[in-house]
């Protein structure tokens, strides 16, 4: 059993004077400045509770008050406030000083929930908490409450997803032997025109495990594959998809071969790639026109239709979309994209109910998955073509691998 230790013996202050390489043009101090310095000095601190290994679990909360100038010294307070079995709460004051003035501005303030970790990487015990002043005690009176807001939270989490378990269900999508799934991005967007037959069917002699397309809403209702909102990239067309008919828009060439005597390649309905797809490839379907008030219904309706709800899974940007899906539909299958570094990934996907969390592989951390997999959360990465980043995000452990030529996901092992 660890020794229990006081709040006194885990306190790190750290100071930093901002640089021009920190700031906008402006001479603002990033955000993403002011989050790594905290992450460090909240590291610092639970590694000195622990005297050991520490991860970042999740980011509780962080107040930005005010802005941090170049020439400001940047100090911050850190300070284990609460421990549980295996983590612990470190809060986190940040002050910045103009040496000029000498005047002292509280502007920021952060909550990070840290797990020790044994020489296995597996989570371990870490010692006591002992509060001596009327404001430690204070503290981890506060901690505690946050503790139970998280723990309610996770429960309502887990409550929402029922015991689905998306990692499991992506595993039986891939093939036997297979550490990823395998997703043609747009069918194999770099091999053949996007989101077209011809496309989707390459992607299936090259042996995916599912197909990725984009839907958006035509002027008199028809769900549309297609990537952008206008016609104008993919087709010899011009126009908004949402200003156009069906008719319109299949009399169009999607083949990219414009001025061409050769047979032209037409844009088609999510009812035809059904239909095509349905007990032979599973479809990950984007929801792009959310603009349009019955996309999601009209895309469920016509997914109960063609029997494939346990075929697909919807994903989208609109976090709103994914939420409305998962209520019209507990059955169906829900992956939320996102493009930045996301505080808490299980929040993020709990808001809308996902099971899947979707962000571009460039921007994803370790910790990322490891907190997602916890969560019984799948990690989807998108979209990855060049050879050396296919072998990292499998190094990365994630279950789902987006790309323009699939076939470099299998090659590269």
């Amino acid at each position: 059993m660890s020794t229990p230790r006081a709040v006194r013996e885990s306190q790190v202050v750290m100071s930093q004077v901002m640089l021009p390489g920190d700031a906008n043009p402006f001479g603002n101090v990033h955000g993403g400045v002011i989050m790594k310095l905290v992450d460090t000095a909240a590291g610092v601190t639970a590694t000195r509770h622990v005297r050991g290994q520490v991860v970042t679990a999740r980011l509780d909360s962080m107040s930005f008050l005010e802005p941090v100038y170049v020439g400001d010294l940047v100090t911050l307070k850190a300070s284990v406030n609460d421990v549980g079995k295996t983590s612990l709460e470190v809060g986190v004051r940040v002050e910045a000083e103009n040496l000029l003035t000498g005047v002292v501005r509280h502007v920021s303030s952060a909550y990070l929930v840290m797990v020790a970790l044994d020489q296995q990487g597996k989570p371990t015990p870490v010692p006591a908490l002992i509060a001596e002043t009327e404001t430690e005690k204070r503290r981890m009176a506060e901690a505690k409450v946050r503790r139970d807001h998280r723990q309610r939270g996770d429960q309502a989490i887990r409550a929402m997803r029922g015991r689905r378990d998306a990692r499991s269900t992506l595993e039986s999508w891939r093939q036997p032997g297979e550490s990823v799934m395998v997703v043609g991005h747009r069918g194999a967007a770099g091999l053949a025109p996007e989101n077209t037959m011809p496309s989707f069917e390459l992607a299936r002699s090259l042996g995916v495990d599912a197909i990725e397309l984009d839907v958006h809403v035509s002027r008199d209702g028809a769900l549309i594959v297609m990537h952008d909102e206008t016609v104008d990239r993919t087709t010899n067309g011009h126009g908004r998809i949402a200003d156009l008919s069906l008719a319109e828009i299949q009399a169009l060439d999607a083949s990219g071969r414009k001025g061409t005597d050769q047979t032209p390649v037409r844009v088609p309905t999510l009812d035809q790639v059904l239909a095509w797809a349905r007990g032979k490839n599973r479809l990950v379907i984007e929801l792009k026109g959310i603009d349009h008030p019955e996309i999601v219904a009209r895309t469920i309706d016509t997914l109960r239709e063609y029997r494939m709800l346990d075929q697909v899974m919807l994903i989208s940007f609109d976090h709103h979309a994914l939420r409305e899906a998962r209520l019209l539909c507990s059955d169906i299958w829900t992956g939320c994209l996102y493009v930045g570094r996301v505080a808490d990934v299980v929040g993020l996907a709990g808001s809308c109910g996902a099971d899947a969390i979707c962000p571009t592989l460039a921007l994803v951390h370790p910790d990322d998955v490891a907190v997602a997999h916890d969560a019984g959360l799948a990690v989807c990465v998108w979209t990855v073509n060049d050879p050396h980043a296919i072998r990292y995000a499998r190094r990365l452990g994630v279950d789902s691998i987006t790309s323009d030529f699939p076939d470099r996901v299998r090659l590269n092992a």
